[in-house]
């Protein structure tokens, strides 16, 4: 009987096998069927501005100026994969009406800004985010100039108390109202240690800080998008603002 059985487990082994195959495929499929979606509101001139997908909210309330989805340190929205319809609005106003295409596991970022200090049409900059950890003690960073004023230059640093410490930019002007979201989107790779670090923003050539994010902490492999955005002399909420954004590896 015990032979019977071993002869016939072993004469279904390939099936088995194959059935195995197709459960851990499947496994795998239903893992990777969400993308993630970023969205960032640096218009100076819009109101808080709602977000759908395939006409389904995917905002708990809509985005005000200078902030993103979800936090700062989780701005991503889980939404279905493949091609899918995109709404943006702001007030009854249609800005972005379109399909278009996520990768499951992937990260696309939305970016909401003014082309012009006075009223102009707001661009939306779709980015692809490259959500691969950098290497041991690095981590990546993506600047986003998005003040439309291009007499404002600006060199960033990150500061350890009252030292400059790293400077990441010099010169850094408004991306302008045709850039593409491929010479935007990349990533750089900096040496980075660990520790909690204030983000300046400061006048090229100068001690003048227009805007800080202080005390931030910044993690080893971290992967950041800092944007900079608003009005020099703006009243308000159309003021400058500067968002320090983490976005989770994948």
């Amino acid at each position: 009987m015990k032979f019977k059985i071993a002869g016939s487990f072993m004469r279904n082994l390939p099936a088995i096998i194959f059935l195995c195959a197709v459960v851990y495929v499947s496994c795998k499929k239903t893992n990777d069927i969400n993308a993630n979606v970023l969205l960032y509101n640096a218009s100076w001139s819009l109101p808080a501005v709602a977000a759908a997908w395939n006409s389904n909210e995917i905002l708990s309330t809509p985005i005000a100026q200078g902030k993103s989805s979800g936090s700062a340190d989780s701005p991503y929205i889980k939404v279905s994969a493949g091609t899918n319809l995109i709404t943006v609005k702001a007030g009854s106003s249609t800005l972005l009406d379109k399909n278009i295409y996520a990768a499951a596991a992937s990260g696309t970022s939305f970016f909401l800004f003014d082309t012009s200090k006075t009223l102009a049409p707001v661009r939306i900059l779709q980015l692809t985010d490259d959500l691969n950890l950098p290497d041991t003690f690095k981590l990546k960073y993506r600047m986003l100039y998005l003040v439309p004023d291009t007499s404002v230059k600006v060199d960033v640093w990150l500061v350890n108390g009252t030292t400059d410490s790293v400077r990441l930019d010099t010169a850094g002007v408004f991306i302008g109202a045709t850039k593409a979201a491929a010479d935007v989107q990349t990533f750089k790779p900096i040496s980075f240690y660990g520790g909690n670090y204030t983000v300046k923003i400061k006048r090229t050539g100068t001690q003048q800080v227009y805007i800080a994010v202080n005390d931030y902490p910044f993690a080893i492999r971290g992967i950041y998008s800092m944007v900079f955005s608003g009005l020099l002399n703006g009243a308000g909420n159309a003021g400058l603002k500067l968002s320090v954004l983490r976005h989770p590896s994948q």
